[in-house]
């Protein structure tokens, strides 16, 4: 049987934790590769006449830094658990808007199918906030398998 590479979307949510559960119980293949990716956005740096420049960058700078931290400590924790499960795994982390990031990765990894979560926001505030899993069923051109939130997230919303 050949690799299957999946990628796997995660932000460190309970939804996108959901998502890798589903893989592992559901999905999974003895043969996958699984890249796992997790798309931030870095804070955006606030436009300051000088003086004001340089105490708006250290306060950017930090914000970065901790964003980075916090991606690190993310796939770290994925790391761990995929080897206690003995999976075959790759970590990457990507600067920019999740779904953009998401289609473009799959497609430069060459990934078979996407795995992501989804948060179950209802039609309204779908159309507002927007929703990566939606950008990504309609961009990434592979198979995409969104895992909805739990039954009772679903009452709660409503």
């Amino acid at each position: 049987m050949t690799e299957r590479r999946v990628a796997i979307a995660i932000d460190g949510s309970h939804y996108s934790e959901r998502a890798f559960e589903f893989y592992c119980e559901n999905l999974h293949h003895k043969n996958d590769l699984i890249l796992f990716i997790h798309a931030f956005e870095l804070p955006s740096m606030p436009a300051a006449p000088y003086p004001y420049g340089y105490a708006y960058y250290e306060e950017w700078s930090t914000l970065v830094q901790k964003a980075d931290e916090e991606a690190k400590q993310l796939l770290e924790s994925i790391g761990r658990r995929c080897q206690q499960k003995k999976l075959k795994f790759k970590l990457f982390k990507e600067n920019g808007k999740a779904g953009e990031v998401i289609c473009k990765f799959a497609h430069d990894e060459k990934a078979n199918m996407i795995v992501m979560g989804s948060r179950g926001l209802g039609t309204i505030r779908r159309t507002f906030l927007g929703s990566v899993s939606d950008y990504c069923v309609h961009h990434a051109h592979i198979p995409i398998a969104v895992i909805p939130p739990p039954p009772e997230h679903s009452k709660a919303e409503s």
